[in-house]
C-alpha cells in the first residue's frame, strides 16, 4: 500500500515551575523518527523462526508480537508470514524447530513462504540472581515520662529510655536478558540486521515487608527493554522533545507587539497553540526582528511538521539574538536533524504493509 508520509505531531502543553527560573511554559512535541536500521525497516514482509537458547522459542513469539504490533497512522507497518504456513515449510525442509539457520537456507525458506526477510536468532542470557543481605531495625520499647503539675498527669517527653533492636533478612533480585536477532534478506542472502539487544531489572524486599518481584516478572521486564530496542531499530518510532516558549521583549519597541507576545504565551499556557501562533504572527508583523517571536513561530512551524520553515526561523532568531542560547541551539539541532531524516522517513513509510 502506498501512502503519503505523515509526520504526526502531538502537542501537550505543560506549565512547569523551576527553582531558579520561575514559571516557564513548555510544549511537548512528539515526532515520528526513522528506524535506526534503514534496510530492516524497508523489509516489510517477514517471517520469524524459533530462536535458539534458553527460552528462545518463547522469545521469538514475542518478537512476532512486536513486529505485528507496529502501526503508523493506525495501519500495520509489516506483513508477518502466517505461523501455520511457516511451520509447514520448516517441516517440509526438515529444519530444526529451534536454532540458527544459514543464509542460503533462509533464502530457500523465505521463497517458500513468500517473505522478503527471515528473522532468526539466539537468546544468550536469560537469568535471575538473588543477592541476600540483612537490614537492622529498631523501635522504642519505653519512653520517658514526667509529671505535669498543670494537667496533673504523666506525659511523654519523647526521650526513649530503652530500645529493641533486631535484624531482618532481605533479598535483592536481578534479572538479565540478552538476545541477538538477525534479519536475512531472502533475495540476496545478506544480513540486513544483527544486533545484541538486552535489558535488566531488579527489585528488593525484606521478610518484614513487601517481597521482591518474582523471577518471571523481573525477567519479563528485562525482556521488555530488549524488545523496545528491537522495535525502534526496525521501524519508525515516536520521540518526544520538550520545547520552552520564549517570553523576552528584546527588540520589541511597539507596545501592541509586546502585548501580543504575552497574549500568545497565555494562549499556549492554556493549551491553545493555534491561538498562540496567531498572536505571535500578528506581533511579528510589528516586530520582525524579535528573537522571541522568531523562535516561537519556529515552534509553531515545528508543531506543523514544517521542519524547513522551523529551521529557518530558529536560525534567524539565533542571528537576531547575537549570543549563545541553549534553547535556540537545541531547536536548531532538532529541526536540522528532522530535515535530514525526512527523506529517509518518507522512504520507510511510503510502502506500508497491506
Amino acid at each position: 500500500m502506498k501512502q503519503k508520509v505523515k509526520v504526526l505531531v502531538v502537542l501537550i502543553f505543560i506549565s512547569m515551575s523551576f527553582l531558579f527560573s520561575g514559571c516557564a511554559t513548555k510544549v511537548a512535541v512528539q515526532m515520528l523518527q526513522p528506524a535506526k536500521y534503514h534496510q530492516a525497516s524497508l523489509t516489510k514482509t517477514v517471517a520469524v523462526l524459533p530462536f535458539s537458547g534458553k527460552g528462545g522459542p518463547e522469545f521469538s513469539s514475542e518478537i512476532e508480537s512486536v513486529i505485528s504490533g507496529v502501526t503508523i497512522d493506525g495501519n500495520p507497518y509489516f506483513n508477518l508470514v502466517d505461523r501455520v504456513m511457516l511451520d509447514k515449510a520448516i517441516s517440509e525442509m526438515k529444519l530444526s524447530t529451534s536454532g540458527l539457520i544459514e543464509p542460503a537456507t533462509a533464502v530457500k525458506l523465505g521463497k517458500m513462504v513468500q517473505a522478503q526477510g527471515i528473522y532468526t536468532g539466539s537468546v544468550s542470557v536469560a537469568n535471575t540472581k538473588d543477592q541476600r543481605y540483612t537490614e537492622r531495625r529498631e523501635e522504642c520499647e519505653r519512653i520517658e515520662q514526667k509529671y505535669n503539675p498543670k494537667t496533673k498527669e504523666n506525659e511523654n517527653t519523647g526521650r526513649c529510655l530503652s530500645w529493641r533492636r533486631w535484624t531482618v533478612n532481605c533479598v535483592k533480585r536481578t534479572a538479565n536478558f540478552s538476545a541477538v536477532p538477525k534479519l536475512i534478506a531472502v533475495e540476496t542472502g545478506r544480513v540486513f540486521y544483527s544486533q545484541n539487544i538486552s535489558g535488566n531489572a531488579n527489585a528488593a524486599g525484606c521478610e518484614d515487608g513487601t517481597p521482591p518481584s518474582d523471577e518471571h516478572t523481573l525477567l519479563g521486564q528485562a525482556k521488555a527493554q530488549a524488545l523496545k530496542t528491537f522495535r525502534n531499530d526496525i521501524a519508525p518510532y515516536y520521540q518526544t522533545s520538550m520545547i520552552k516558549i520564549m517570553e523576552s521583549n528584546d527588540k520589541i519597541s511597539v507596545s501592541l507587539a509586546k502585548d501580543k507576545l504575552k497574549e500568545g504565551v497565555n494562549w499556549a499556557d492554556k493549551k491553545r497553540l493555534d491561538a498562540a501562533c496567531n498572536s505571535w504572527g500578528e506581533a511579528y508583523n510589528l516586530a520582525p526582528n524579535s528573537p522571541s517571536l522568531l523562535y516561537n513561530l519556529g515552534v509553531c512551524a515545528e508543531s506543523r511538521a514544517d521542519f524547513k520553515a522551523a529551521l529557518d526561523l530558529y536560525k534567524k532568531a539565533d542571528n537576531e539574538l547575537g549570543k549563545p542560547d541553549d534553547d535556540i541551539t537545541l531547536a536548531i539541532l532538532r529541526a536540522d536533524n528532522a530535515v535530514k531524516n525526512q527523506k529517509k522517513l518518507e522512504e520507510q513509510v511510503k510502502s506500508m504493509a497491506n
